[in-house]
């Protein structure tokens, strides 16, 4: 019985293979007629290294390390759409066909798909809202990426590498190649918040691999992605950055040095809370203080409104990408706006539930304690976490790949610590 089972399962598969052979020619040819041939070159070779190469784990590092490249190929993001877009079908079709059992991060992943896909498709409010689906294709690309890294986890060490070499190398661009709008640098297609947020997670892994690593050689680049951030003026990816490095030097750390540390961020900043407006000035180059307030009361009064709706909706949201257009509508706000917040869009368009499924995700792979380079995916992830509070970033597969790929070797990590509980504890290697 078995032996018939294997059987017929090869030859499903044999099947499915040629039926993918098939459609890769013409797939390409719409990509290089419609896309560029950049787009069908670059989505061809990531998915033929999934179909081919033996250990996806390694495809998915290449593509996280081809994804910046992609974007600064093609700045509108078709390149990396269609590698992205590929790599997923085919790892997940690859998956199926092998059989994999059902976890709770699975399951909690799918139902999060689920729910965003019917909000898409069904959505409670209707307004005239171009391309919905686009917005919500990217998300459900982003958790395809997550299952797949669950399912195939890369070496935390290598996600660290190549999250900090290529960012380095995007710094690089950017500072050479960037344009400055309003004194602020952008690029890659990204306005300058959500460029700062892309930075601050390549800031975070350099220092991660100064500490944990090789400190001298990764200093550098820390410098280098450092001063492409300040140069974005986004206070929310400062914020960011900020959560990010302190998760990374006091990982490990005894309790009475976190406590020092705190002591001591106290007495840098209390002196500085009397210049305020001048340490600001700093920062944000120049920003007026009045574009500053006016920027962060409309937002209050977006999440405020996102807050209500989700309160109303909270099974299946009003829609999703409805909140602008009912941003619009609504009396108390009454201008085109995004939440700025992504846990606050998925409650108001996608209901409570949704936004509990992803921070159920978040606490899956983030409450137990790491070291060593899964300390730098940890917080890479709370880092990004803290980014989602201050843009809705979730949709720029761009921004977002990091984050997917580093949680989801953080959820297989935990599945097994769960399968084998009497593993020892790990430890931080001294920095050399």
């Amino acid at each position: 019985m078995a032996t018939g089972r294997a059987n017929m399962r090869s030859v499903f598969t044999v099947v499915i293979g040629r039926m993918g052979l098939l459609a890769a020619g013409p797939a390409a040819a719409y990509l290089a007629l419609f896309h560029g041939a950049t787009a069908a070159v670059a989505a061809v070779v990531i998915c033929f290294a999934l179909v081919v190469w033996p250990r996806p784990d390694v495809a998915l590092l290449l593509l996280l390390g081809l994804v910046p490249l992609a974007a600064i190929i093609d700045t509108g993001g078709t390149v990396m759409t269609a590698m992205i877009g590929g790599a997923v079908a085919l790892f997940l079709l690859r998956t199926a066909l092998n059989g994999a059992r059902l976890r709770l991060d699975l399951v909690l992943i799918l139902l999060l798909a689920l729910a965003v896909g019917v909000s898409c498709v069904l959505p409670e409010e209707s307004f005239p809202v171009v391309e919905p689906w686009k917005g919500c294709g990217f998300l459900l690309m982003g958790l395809g990426l997550l299952a797949a890294s669950v399912l195939a986890p890369p070496d935390p060490r290598r996600i660290a590498q190549v999250v900090a070499g290529s960012g380095t190398g995007v710094a690089v661009y950017l500072m050479v190649r960037g344009e400055y709008v309003s004194d602020r640098l952008t690029g890659l297609g990204l306005n300058a918040n959500y460029l700062g947020a892309f930075l601050a997670l390549f800031l975070v892994a350099t220092v991660g691999m100064a500490r944990f690593h090789r400190p001298w050689p990764w200093l550098l680049p820390a410098v280098v992605c450092a001063s492409a951030l300040l140069e974005t003026r986004s206070r929310g990816a400062l914020v960011m950055a900020a959560t990010g490095l302190a998760c990374v030097l006091l990982a490990g750390r005894p309790l009475r040095y976190k406590v020092l540390a705190g002591l001591a961020m106290l007495a840098v900043l209390t002196p500085l809370t009397g210049s305020r407006d001048s340490v600001e000035q700093d920062l944000m180059g120049s920003r007026a203080s009045t574009e500053l307030t006016a920027n962060t009361e409309v937002r209050k009064q977006a999440a405020l409104l996102a807050l209500r709706v989700a309160l109303d909706h909270p099974l299946r949201g009003i829609g999703y990408a409805m909140f602008p257009e009912y941003a619009r509508a609504a009396s108390s706000l009454g201008i085109y706006i995004n939440t700025h917040n992504d846990f606050l869009r998925l409650a108001a368009e996608c209901g409570l539930v949704t936004c509990v499924l992803l921070v159920t995700l978040l606490w899956l792979g983030l409450a137990r304690r790491c070291a060593t380079h899964h300390a730098i995916l940890q917080a890479l992830c709370v880092s990004y976490a803290v980014g989602l509070f201050f843009a809705n970033t979730l949709t720029y597969l761009l921004v977002s790949t990091p984050f997917w790929i580093s949680l989801g070797c953080l959820l297989a990590r935990s599945a097994r610590r769960k399968e084998d509980p009497g593993g020892g504890p790990l430890t931080a290697p001294s920095a050399t």
